[in-house]
């Protein structure tokens, strides 16, 4: 999950996500608020709860394996 509005779009968007069934990752960079604050809070209170807080790499690694494991598989 990326969004604009960590309390507000991104912090409903993921209680949605759990509440069908998904552990929803959010990407710390990619999280915004009008209050830089409000971000911090958002992401401490979600991560435990809600979601799995990762950074913008470990992201972006997950995505590259999975990538590969597919087309390995597909091959």
């Amino acid at each position: 999950m990326t969004g604009v509005t960590a309390s507000a779009c991104v912090r409903q968007t993921v209680c949605d996500g759990l509440a069908e069934g998904f552990r929803p990752i959010v990407v710390k960079e990619a999280v915004g608020d009008r209050i830089p604050g409000a971000v911090l809070w958002n992401l401490f209170d979600m991560d435990p709860k809600f979601a799995d807080v990762e950074p913008v790499d470990r992201c972006l690694e997950y995505l590259s394996s999975v990538g590969a494991t597919r087309r390995s598989s597909v091959a």
